[in-house]
């Protein structure tokens, strides 16, 4: 009843790539892998046994048996607690401990596991949307680190010059995805934590515990000192289900009978350990992501990445950092270094010196150093002559 057979395809969607940190592949692959596997766990209860049994009245065949059970499993059910006399329970009561989502426990665990996986489709798709190649920079970082230095040296150019052509063209006043990079980097690191916000208030909603939001904690003091369900009503296995049976002769008969819901059995630990869970994933994510932002625009990351030229006499070399990282390379260019430093330290080095040599000639082009490439032959005669 109720099984999500697909999930299994979906789980060979999930993975991180290299531009997905840890706090990433807490949300898009384990934590939407840990829901998908609930899902399937709960869907195997309702395959494999019972979810609901009824102890049903001598009076009623098998047939019927089986069509209240099934009724009942469809229709909402309530608990009333063991140790108080079961008489004709008000209908408050009923509503205040009406048990609703034993049914969707599954379908529930496979939306959140989907919902995790958002963020990560949003960010490839804006990668194509502004055709800014990410992967290219890490799996490339990643490739020549191991190579000595002149065989990197081409590489690095090209990264350079390609990273500069990117961050050009997607800061052009007329171009039509101009939208800052970083921009929509941050705005996905915002969904993951929002989306980890939003579950963990869900989770509560979902199992009745709308007005508690500590329920998690509650619950595993209770099972730490021995209180059980027959107590606090909380994933109770035993609960009680009323409908109305039509006679022949057009009366109609009230009908109570006793279930027990196996699967509660199941979901008090699957729901407490994802509230401990998605405890532990908001201030992990929301600490990440507040570092690395941090790192990103301080001006120590771009003076790290140019330690082996910095000049610690030149005054203004300080300055020229600083103009370097905010205007020419912008929040988009720190972010490709970010990536590229996370695969590499040296690489990631190496782009950013030879980034910073060209923003030198810019702003200084009679200082500039031409290349071997762009000697002209009579340049290469002048000191041969003056040499004879």
């Amino acid at each position: 009843m109720y099984s999500v057979p697909f999930l299994t395809g979906l789980t060979k969607h999930l993975g991180t790539t290299a531009i997905d940190d840890a706090s990433d592949s807490l949300s898009c692959l384990i934590s939407a892998f840990l829901f998908i596997i609930a899902s399937i766990l709960i869907s195997a209860k309702s395959y494999v046994g019972s979810p609901m049994d009824c102890w049903m009245p001598r009076t009623y065949s098998g047939q019927w048996s089986e069509f209240a059970e099934n009724y009942c499993f469809l229709k909402d059910t309530y608990w009333y607690p063991s140790a108080e006399l079961f008489q004709e329970v008000p209908e408050y009561h009923k509503e205040r401990h009406r048990l609703s989502y034993y049914q969707w426990s599954s379908m529930y665990m496979a939306l959140a596991g989907i919902a995790f996986m958002i963020p990560k489709f949003l960010w490839k798709m804006s990668q194509s949307y502004t055709d800014m190649d990410l992967i290219y920079f890490c799996d490339t970082a990643q490739a020549i680190q191991s190579d000595n230095e002149d065989q990197r040296k081409d590489k690095v150019r090209e990264m350079a010059k390609f990273m500069r052509t990117k961050i050009t063209a997607l800061h052009a006043p007329r171009s039509c995805s101009n939208v800052r990079m970083s921009t929509i980097y941050g705005a996905v690191k915002m969904l993951y934590l929002l989306i980890a916000l939003g579950q963990f208030i869900l989770l509560g909603y979902f199992i009745g515990q709308k007005k508690d939001l500590l329920w998690g904690w509650t619950l595993f003091i209770n099972l730490l000192n021995g209180v059980t369900w027959e107590t606090t009503g909380m994933f109770p296995r035993i609960t009680f289900c009323d409908f109305q049976v039509r006679e022949m002769d057009g009366r109609n008969r009230d009908e109570t009978i006793q279930c027990l819901i196996g699967i509660n059995e199941f979901n008090e630990k699957i729901f407490l350990f994802f509230w401990f869970w998605l405890v532990f994933l908001f201030f992990v994510t929301a600490f990440a992501h507040v570092y690395n932002a941090l790192q990103i625009s301080k001006p120590y990351f771009i003076n790290s990445l140019l330690y082996t030229i910095r000049d610690h006499h030149d005054a203004g070399q300080k300055k020229m950092f600083k103009e370097f990282g905010d205007k020419y390379l912008t929040m988009d260019g720190k972010l490709i270094l970010s990536f590229i430093k996370s695969q590499s330290d040296l690489v990631a080095q190496e782009v950013a010196i030879e980034m910073y040599r060209e923003f030198e000639s810019m702003k200084n082009p009679r200082f500039s150093i031409p290349s071997s490439n762009s000697m002209t032959q009579h340049d290469m005669k002048e000191p041969l002559a003056n040499h004879q």
